[in-house]
């Protein structure tokens, strides 16, 4: 894994155990897991980038490729960090995420929910983008 100010990709790491927040399954989010596990193993990965935007003392983060279960942990890291800054406006793109695995979809929910109970004014976006848009249709995200 690498890290600079800026950006961050995360790559297969050792699993770590994340409290579940909501109940979410593959076949919810029509993600098969073949499906999800042939993107992993052609080397797809998550990329995260963060930009800060100072003159709505906000944050867009930028979420590529994909996200599986081993990246949750940074995901979830990487976001609350954001969310402990008190922006008063973040962004989540999440357009360039091919699919995205259970416990990354309750990292989601719980940044969402996070916000809503600390008046953060949180969006979660796909900006059209068709395999976004359906898994976070079907996790109820958006």
């Amino acid at each position: 894994m690498t890290i600079d100010d800026h950006e961050m990709r995360v790559a297969p790491g050792p699993r770590s155990a994340i409290e579940p927040m909501v109940e979410v399954s593959h076949s919810d989010l029509e993600v098969g897991a073949s499906e999800h596990d042939d993107l992993r193993s052609l080397g797809a990965r998550a990329h995260i980038r963060v930009r800060p935007v100072a003159a709505a003392h906000g944050v867009i983060v930028t979420i590529t490729g994909v996200v599986a279960d081993e990246d949750a942990v940074e995901l979830r890291r990487r976001l609350h960090a954001e969310l402990d800054r008190r922006p008063t406006v973040a962004v989540v793109n999440l357009s360039g995420v091919l699919t995205c695995g259970v416990i990354g979809v309750k990292v989601l929910s719980t940044i969402r929910d996070r916000a809503v109970r600390e008046g953060i004014a949180l969006h979660l976006v796909h900006l059209g983008a068709p395999l976004a848009r359906r898994w976070l249709n079907a996790a109820n995200l958006i």
